[in-house]
């Protein structure tokens, strides 16, 4: 999809009137609801972090665009939102780098890019995760091969493409140390248990 397209599907996934705004190299839009606030990049597609699926015989590239969720003005998810887009940008572009968009990648240092704990913010790194604000569905929009309309940086592939939602989850130092050290599945389990309010970036 292109800039245009992706901004219509995700205008009907989110609710409210986006505002847009270029964050670095990235186009996010913001949507703010009463005290919260929720910031979706709208060209990350563009973006191949090397991640592809199988479905049957057929090899399927997959893309995503990177949302947040914030109690905060709507240009603080915006700001984390671009940091992490160009932190995985730029993983992207070095052969070396493991880093992909997908769930459980950790962003070591996204609040800092974002400027976060400068304005008092207590939220220092990140991690990818599939959304829950749809349910257990994640939405998804499926172009067939040969149908795929890219803008650049992308190129033109002979795979069909799958462009799904990705949550940014900001953590705290001591969130960070448990995700390193124990895993993302242990992280999750212990903010449910101790209900974590995740929009609380002064946590």
């Amino acid at each position: 999809m292109n800039t245009a397209e992706t901004a219509h599907w995700i205008n009907r996934l989110l609710p409210g009137e986006p505002e847009f705004h270029q964050v670095g190299a990235f186009k996010v839009a913001g949507y703010t609801l009463d005290d919260e606030a929720i910031a979706c990049s709208v060209d990350f597609g563009r973006v191949n972090t090397g991640l592809v699926t199988a479905s049957g015989a057929e090899t399927v590239d997959v893309r995503s665009e990177i949302l947040c969720l914030a109690r905060a003005d709507v240009s603080v998810p915006g700001r984390a939102v671009g940091a992490a887009a160009t932190m995985l940008l730029d993983a992207s572009l070095s052969p070396q780098s493991t880093m992909r968009a997908q769930p459980g990648q950790i962003l070591p240092g996204v609040g800092i890019m974002a400027n976060l704990p400068q304005e008092g913010y207590s939220v220092v790194h990140g991690i990818l995760a599939d959304p829950r604000i749809w349910g257990p569905e994640i939405p998804y929009v499926r172009e067939e091969a040969g149908q795929v309309n890219i803008e650049a940086p992308d190129e033109a592939g002979a795979l069909a493409r799958l462009t799904l939602p990705l949550q940014l989850i900001l953590l705290t130092e001591a969130e960070f140390s448990l995700v390193i050290n124990e895993g993302g599945d242990i992280l999750f389990q212990q903010m449910a248990e101790q209900e974590v309010d995740l929009l609380d970036l002064h946590r």
